[in-house]
């Protein structure tokens, strides 16, 4: 066949109804998908910032470590069967064997293990014990401060680079954590030793961060999620165990088993996996911007249901801190001097 008739030929394959209709159909699958993945974390705003609220009315019956546990145990368990199921069906599919956690040398697990207990047994305890002497919006707040506190330490630490937009973030942030920390002084509201404790878990959630990134450019970050998640869990449990048998488990009202279960299985387990399943096609800046929109979602809610109403020096101190974790994660997205990991979202999720 001569060349122009073979371009012809080809032009008209290319130019044909029938493939024409395939990337539409394609385009407007792939556009779905995206607007699900919205959707989904618009819903888990909410869901994120209701449990804020459902651990405030929890923490009326139980004892802040029992009822952390308890939600930690239903989250974990929530998310080991959702990676089961995808690991699962990823063998099946490439006809492999399936392994849910991979084969970490031995020299790598001291730091496994320090990582699962920081992230996994001391910033939820921590954090629960903080809410316990505040209240659920005021929690929401100081965990927004999250993205400020780890970009920070990355700073320090010469681990990430950040720019102009990122220094006015962290400033902001930082106003805000002040203006947030003096009124939890007032005498009246006598909230610092929970502030304090709150404060002592975001750094710790952040530190974590940055120790487990070796980890996770070895082994993969969902993985070494899911392990860490797995060991400080246990460690949490056995920690808990005295307050845990003590407990008047039959007691307890219908919301509180909400927040135990639902809050749990849905709002930590299947919100961590809402999460990682957007990165991939929304990417981290967006999945994050969602994440900083729940304290305002927390504060929202818990004038609506059980009314707390803000001061004035919360919400401005609450807008300081969302807008300054925005300019830090999302506008200026500090740069990983380190290898580049899978990314993963922070949050102490025993809250």
């Amino acid at each position: 066949m001569p060349q122009k008739a073979r371009e012809r030929k080809t032009d008209s394959l290319e130019m044909s109804p029938a493939i024409g209709t395939e990337v539409e159909r394609e385009g407007v699958e792939a556009a779905s998908t995206v607007y699900s993945h919205h959707g989904l974390l618009l819903l888990f705003i909410f869901i994120w910032g209701g449990n804020f609220v459902l651990a405030e009315v929890a923490l009326r019956e139980m004892a802040p470590i029992s009822f952390s546990v308890s939600r930690f145990v239903m989250g974990a368990v929530a998310l080991l069967l959702l990676l089961y199921g995808q690991g699962y069906v990823r063998a099946r599919r490439n006809g492999t064997g399936m392994r849910l956690f991979p084969r970490v040398a031995r020299k790598d697990w001291p730091r496994l293990f320090w990582v699962s207990v920081l992230g996994a047994t001391l910033a939820p305890w921590l954090g629960i014990e903080g809410l316990g002497l505040t209240h659920g919006a005021r929690a929401s707040l100081w965990l927004a401060l999250g993205p400020a506190v780890s970009a920070a330490l990355g700073y320090f630490l010469n681990t990430e680079r950040i720019g102009r937009a990122g220094m006015t973030g962290l400033v902001l942030a930082g106003v805000g954590t002040l203006g947030l920390a003096l009124d939890g002084l007032a005498p009246e509201r006598s909230y610092w030793l929970g502030d304090l404790l709150l404060l002592a878990a975001i750094t710790l959630a952040a530190a974590e961060l940055h120790l487990i990134k070796p980890l996770a450019v070895c082994y993969g970050a969902t993985p070494m999620v899911a392990a860490r998640t797995a060991i400080g869990g246990g460690v949490y449990l056995l920690v808990a165990s005295p307050s845990l048998a003590g407990q008047a488990w039959l007691s307890l009202g219908a919301w509180t088993w909400v927040a135990i279960v639902l809050g749990g299985g849905i709002g930590v387990g299947v919100g961590q996996w809402v999460k990682v399943r957007a990165l991939h096609s929304l990417g981290p800046t967006r999945v994050v911007l969602y994440g900083n929109l729940v304290p305002l979602a927390a504060l929202l809610l818990a004038w609506l249901t059980i009314g707390t109403v803000p001061t004035v020096l919360e919400v401005v101190a609450g807008l300081l801190i969302v807008g300054g974790a925005i300019l830090v994660q999302v506008v200026d997205a500090p740069q990983d001097l380190s290898r580049t990991v899978e990314a993963e979202p922070a949050g102490t999720s025993g809250l």
